[in-house]
């Protein structure tokens, strides 16, 4: 094994420094304005009732399946380096009406806006993050992800930070003194718009880098807006990345619901719910960033993504063996930063090198279906699951034991999944 291969950290050109830095900065402000969205987010699916959920991720889903062929549609007709910019200014425009809306009307329009929200926030999450990683797969190559790709995803974890640290401010220090579906929204949105619009200017120093002279131009991606679902179907290896896909997002989902009612049963008061979900963010993130800082590239280098894309499903094992047994509140907070920590950390990264070995075509479009219509139908999948057994009579720990076999699959499906890519 070479000397690069054993050194902890990567080794960095000198040209490579600013535009790490400009990414870092990118992704810093793409992950700040979610996440200072995320914990309302939360708050109102306990709001809605943890059972009425499969309804609202369906909501999601279907907004999904509508978004994508008008993606890939914009995406085959605007040059490469226009897409980050018209998408996120297409997200400003919608932030910039749900601010009116929660300004201007009264209770029952606030009500319907509350729950446009939760959809649109699911949707906003995937797109913008997807997005992003699409500009950086197409600046780096695969030999260059596996070195820099965890020092990139350090940045959206301060990010990270920054928004859920803003958010718990409106949550602690506001709510209980003006009531948060006042002042509390507002702002955040105010600060999600601001926060988007320096990530578009951010994303106009990275342009794309291809061997190809072909790719090296700002050309459009070109085919049709029907290209991400044909590619999934033909190609074997974006096959299998959509159905891991499917399945780390549908258990993602189960044990979503199971805590949610552990966090229900906890606390009744809408104030102190916000502030654990925002409170987990403030633990997710130090410990994520500090495995992107300094294991996540010397995994990728030395481990592979063989290993780490088939643990996934042992994580889930375990976590599904922990809620069947021992329902607790410090349940919910342990289990959700152990598998946020290593996706956010270590298999999020992994897929993006992974996908940096695909074709033009898959980088724009199939990525970004898999990131926001597959996720999605994997979160609506793991919803139903869930709702079914709640209607057949059984309770947390019974469902957390029905999803065991699916965890097995995940990391069946993982291991294939890095034997078809051969990275």
């Amino acid at each position: 094994m070479s000397q690069t291969s054993k050194s902890f950290f990567p080794s960095l050109k000198r040209e490579e420094y600013l535009v790490l830095l400009n990414s870092f900065a990118f992704f810093f402000f793409v992950l700040a304005s979610w996440y200072a969205l995320r914990p309302v987010r939360n708050e109102m699916a306990i709001a809605g009732g943890v059972y009425n959920l499969p309804f609202l991720l369906t909501a999601v889903m279907l907004v999904m399946l509508l978004a994508n062929p008008i993606y890939s549609w914009v995406v085959s007709k605007v040059k490469t380096s226009r897409v980050v910019t018209y998408c996120y200014l297409f997200f400003i425009l919608n932030l910039i009406i749900f601010l009116i809306a929660w300004s201007f009307l009264g209770d029952q329009g606030r009500l319907w806006t509350g729950r446009a929200f939760y959809v649109w926030c699911n949707v906003y999450s995937f797109f913008v993050v997807s997005i992003f990683w699409v500009a950086v797969i197409n600046h780096f190559n695969t030999s260059d992800a596996k070195r820099v790709f965890g020092v990139i995803s350090a940045g959206g974890s301060l990010g990270a930070f920054f928004g859920s640290t803003i958010a718990r401010y409106f949550s602690t220090e506001i709510c209980g003194n003006s009531s948060i579906s006042d002042l509390g929204p507002i702002s955040l949105i105010i600060f999600s718009i601001a926060c988007l619009t320096i990530a578009i200017f951010l994303s106009r120093n990275l342009k794309p880098r291809y061997a190809s002279k072909t790719d090296q131009k700002d050309e459009v991606v070109g085919g049709t807006s029907l290209e991400a679902f044909k590619n999934i179907i033909k190609r074997i290896p974006v096959r299998y990345m959509a159905f891991y896909m499917l399945l780390w997002t549908a258990l993602s989902t189960a044990a979503w619901m199971i805590s949610l009612e552990i966090v229900q049963n906890w606390s009744s008061d809408p104030c102190e719910r916000t502030a654990f979900f925002a409170q987990i963010e403030q633990i997710v993130t130090p410990l994520t960033l500090l495995f992107q800082v300094f294991f996540t590239s010397f995994l990728l280098r030395t481990v592979g993504i063989l290993p780490i894309l088939t643990i996934y499903g042992v994580f889930f094992l375990i976590a599904f063996g922990a809620y069947a047994n021992y329902p607790e509140i410090t349940t919910v907070l342990v289990l959700t930063v152990v598998i946020r920590v290593f996706e956010y950390s270590i298999n999020k990264p992994t897929r993006e090198t992974v996908f940096t070995s695909l074709k033009k075509q898959d980088r724009y479009k199939s990525t970004v279906m898999m990131d926001t219509l597959l996720a999605r139908s994997g979160d609506v999948a793991g919803s139903w699951f869930v709702r079914a057994l709640i209607g057949l009579g059984l309770v947390g720990g019974s469902i957390a034991y029905a999803a065991l076999p699916i965890a097995v699959l995940l990391s069946i499906v993982g291991y294939q999944t890095a034997k078809s890519f051969k990275v």
